[in-house]
């Protein structure tokens, strides 16, 4: 009968274990085992053990087996795991992203790098490390309508990942063709536009009921789905410009729904704490209880971002190219008259009907964007405007209005391509003034159409002419605001024989896709909206016209960032036409005056480094609005426009402090990971197959998901020290005879807590510091030749020596491991700790006695519970085992 401490083998599962008690109770005898193997106790009869533990066959294939199962092991802990190579090479401050994300098991991170740094690319390489580790396998991508497209091509021909696109209208269609309401839980991977699933909360002619099962229905089914991990793309519109907007309610159930985020924003901060703070807190909720916590202390380990300036490319050379921006002023002449007198006519119909529409705003909303649009019309183009004002004029006529509510969040929201039709049929203030004041303007706009070409026309055909002459086979980019001036302008460039193609916000995402094969690889001119123009890579042009000038200036960078990215081999050219004689271009002069001052002040040298281009949107149209009304106090008008921008420029530089992440990029060329997870795998699991004599096995596509390798990888091999020694010899390299040992240190149970370090001692006991990853190596190359035959034991005095040595040897791993492991512990404690501080001093200020006492009660054991993790955290019971232990020819 076997003894307590007693070795014998266990017929169920074929392993070595170890007896730890003997209990016989009615005859019956059990034995409680533990298997070193698994690391697991369990309880086993008398049937189900032998004494006699079978002779392993030890063997070339179980050492290559060991080998390369320590070599994952490590390489979980610590590495990358997927094949870098494959499809991409990352740059060095997307290796710095990947390295930081997976610095730690908590992966809920904003991805802030500068427009053009390539964040879809990060995003990329987490999601295919994550997947590689196991650790997801559902993930959600939640992005504008205008990049659905790019985030589907780049996972697909990046990292040759398949993600199904849902659409609003697919939603139906696939619940029907599946049988299941569970539409998004049909497919593990799916990208899905942001305001399709946002929650509703008011649509015309619907009622709450009908509202609130629209949202049970989309909302909640794709809430409800298990996600692993949600990506959100233009994070920073899911902060809202208050907590109530519906963007910022599916950010917070989309954060709560998946253990792993990412949000990927260009400008995290604006330069206001409250969105900020909304952002911040989807990632962690728990470490921001208020404004006060916006400290960097407390930021920094949340946020990645790199700047453009910081960018280098994998020689460590400047990664993006120079840019050179041109004005071209143009004005009115005698051959131009009518169009001179259309604008007047216009400014003064907008003038008089805004200052009406202003007194009663929240009422007249829509009349007030409708407004808007017709003073920015009457720049773009006079085919443009004249027309607009004609449908607006039928719509006046047959009294067509739509009766819609509008909220300053959505006035703030608000675009002029998507919006449109909307504001056209905006309910006017007076119809019959209304219609005889357009009127007017339609016949002074056939005139000007009859008189001459737009003053923008000749200029434009004239720099058109000169770039292809210069290089018949560059693509160039115009940009305007308005579809009616894209079809003007594609009429006018065809009678000049120039290919167009054609892209604007009400295409489809097939539409979109053709027509980027298109200007890519067929035709010479792409005429594109701002709508239209969202989210694309153009870096195969280098040339942008900005047709219309926004009033937004940020949306002038948001255009160039199309062509001013990564990959882009060519200086970038923009021209910007400017209407000289115009209440707009003064606007535009003193801003620019003004704003240049503010950033000189402060050392700065570009617009982007301080403007969000959504918050600053009111703030611009507003003192535009002002100053045509009353053109003679363009200075009053900017004054609060000015004193809006100097504050956002100081917050925004006391928030790049905040946000800013030193680094050295160039310690990361050519760090990008060789490591082949998916072949190793594949190679372990062949190596233990022909071990066990099971050579036909299956080994095809292996994750570390599958049952097979979890079961290796919770695997703990342990040298058998009472057994034979194996004698190894590998053809052609030139080893001494010694000692090759693979041994284990353990602080944690986790695999981060771990780490197999290689050790060779020669017969002399002289330890050869290089030698033992050498040797590692050259057994995990599968094509060395390897001799292995069974050796003699080894005596406990050479037992003794060795595990001395490789103890003295491992002691800086050691040390390392463990401060690694204090760090993390420490980082952690700190910032839960400063977060609890803050919910107990917010607590504190609670007026109700009894609630008071039961929230800092609460607090109060929550913080003994901190406490109590980082107190265990310090605390390390090290084991240090060795895994293989051969003696080398």
């Amino acid at each position: 009968m076997p003894f307590i401490g007693d070795y014998v083998f266990d017929k169920t599962k074929n392993e070595r274990v170890q007896i730890l008690d003997v209990s016989e109770v009615w005859g019956f005898v059990s034995y409680k085992v533990f298997n070193n193997s698994t690391g697991t106790v369990y309880k086993l009869s008398a049937d189900d053990i032998c004494a006699e533990v079978p002779e392993e066959n030890f063997n070339e294939s179980y050492l290559r087996y060991v080998a390369m199962l320590s070599k994952i092991k490590n390489e979980t802990s610590e590495g990358i795991l997927s094949k870098l190579s494959s499809g991409i090479i990352p740059l060095p401050h997307q290796l710095h992203v990947l390295n930081r994300a997976l610095s730690n098991n908590n992966v809920r991170y904003i991805l802030a790098d500068e427009v053009g740094l390539g964040k879809t690319i990060e995003a990329g390489l987490i999601i295919k490390e994550l997947k590689t580790r196991g650790l997801i396998k559902r993930i959600l991508i939640v992005c504008p309508t205008g990049l659905v497209t790019q985030w589907s091509l780049e996972m697909q021909d990046k990292f040759n990942e398949k993600f199904h696109v849902i659409l609003p209208e697919d939603y139906d269609t696939i619940r029907k063709i599946t049988g299941n309401e569970d539409v998004y839980g049909q497919f593990d991977q799916v990208i899905s536009p942001m305001d399709s699933i946002k929650p509703l909360e008011r649509r015309v002619g619907w009622t709450e009921e009908k509202i609130a099962q629209y949202n049970e229905e989309r909302i909640y089914s794709i809430i409800n789905s298990g996600w692993d991990l949600v990506v959100i793309d233009e994070a920073h519109r899911v902060a809202g410009s208050s907590g109530e907007v519906a963007r910022y309610k599916l950010g917070n159930l989309l954060a709560a729904a998946s253990p792993y985020l990412l949000l990927l924003t260009a400008t995290p901060h604006n330069g206001k704490t409250e969105p900020f703070l909304r952002l911040i807190r989807l990632v962690d909720e728990k470490a921001f209880p208020n404004i006060n916590a916006i400290v960097k202390e407390q930021v920094a380990p949340y946020v990645i971002r790199t700047e453009k300036r910081e960018a280098i490319d994998n020689n460590g050379n400047k990664l993006f190219k120079n840019r050179t921006t041109r004005a071209i002023e143009l004005h009115w002449d005698e051959r131009h008259s009518m169009q001179r007198r259309l604008y007047e006519m216009v400014s003064d119909y907008v003038s008089k009907n805004y200052n009406k529409a202003m007194r009663n705003r929240g009422k007249n909303m829509w009349f007030v964007f409708l407004l808007i649009m017709m003073q920015r019309l009457v720049t773009s183009s006079t085919s443009a405007v004249r027309e607009s004002m004609e449908r607006r004029v039928k719509v006046l006529e047959e009294q067509a209005f739509k009766y819609q509510s509008m909220s300053e969040e959505e006035f703030a929201e608000m675009e002029l391509e998507e919006n449109m039709e909307d504001a056209i049929a905006a309910i006017s203030l007076d119809i019959k003034e209304e219609i005889a004041q357009l009127n007017d303007i339609i016949a002074v706009a056939k005139q000007a159409e009859f008189q001459y070409l737009d003053v923008k026309v000749e200029p434009l055909l004239e720099i058109i002419d000169d770039l292809f002459a210069e290089d018949r086979q560059r693509k160039v980019i115009i940009f305007t605001e308005f579809v009616a001036t894209q079809s003007y302008l594609v009429k006018l460039l065809k009678d000049r024989r120039y290919s167009t193609s054609i892209l604007n916000g009400s295409m489809s995402i097939e539409e979109r896709n053709a027509v980027l094969q298109e200007f890519k690889t067929e035709t010479d001119i792409l005429i594109s909206t701002d709508a239209g123009g969202e989210g694309l890579n153009l870096q195969f042009s280098n040339c942008i016209i900005n047709y219309d000038l926004p009033w937004n200036p940020m949306k002038i960078e948001q255009r160039i960032g199309r062509v001013d990215r990564i990959g882009q081999q060519r200086d970038v050219i923009v021209y910007n036409f400017i209407l000289a004689d115009t209440v707009e271009n003064r606007v535009k002069a003193v801003l620019e005056e003004k704003l240049s001052v503010i950033l000189k002040e402060i050392g700065i040298d570009k617009y982007s480094d301080v403007l969000d281009s959504e918050t600053a949107e009111l703030n611009f149209t507003d003192a535009y609005m002002k100053s045509i009304r009353n053109p003679k106090n363009i200075e009053l008008n900017i004054r609060p426009v000015e004193e809006d921008l100097k504050k956002q420029v100081q917050n925004t530089m006391r928030i790049k402090d905040l946000i800013k992440e030193e680094k050295d990029l160039t310690s990361m060329i050519g760090t990008g990971s060789a490591f082949d997870f998916e072949a190793a795998l594949r190679q372990m699991v062949t190596y233990y197959e022909n071990y066990k004599g099971n050579p036909y096995l299956p080994i095809e596509n292996f994750s570390i998901n599958d049952p097979v390798i979890v079961g290796h990888l919770n695997k703990e091999i342990e040298q058998d020290l009472g057994g034979q020694l194996l004698n190894v010899s590998i053809k052609d390299f030139p080893n001494e005879k010694g000692y090759f040992m693979l041994w284990r240190i353990s602080l944690t149970p986790d695999s981060q807590g771990q780490k197999i370090i290689p050790i060779f001692i020669n017969q002399d006991f002289i330890l050869r510091p290089m030698a033992g990853k050498k040797i590692w190596e050259a057994i995990l190359d599968k094509d060395r030749v390897i001799t292995v035959c069974e050796g003699e034991k080894i005596d406990i005095e050479t037992q003794n020596k060795l595990r001395t040595a490789s103890q003295e040897f491992a002691y800086d791993t050691f040390l390392t491991l463990k401060a690694e492991l204090e760090k993390r512990n420490e980082e952690t404690y700190r910032k839960y700790l400063y977060a609890l501080n803050l919910r107990i001093e917010a607590a504190q200020r609670i007026g109700i006695e009894n609630i008071r006492k039961h929230k800092l009660m609460a607090l109060s054991r929550e913080k003994a519970e901190i406490e109590a993790n980082y107190q265990a955290g310090k605390k390390f019971c090290p084991d240090f085992k060795p895994v293989l232990i051969v003696h080398m020819e």
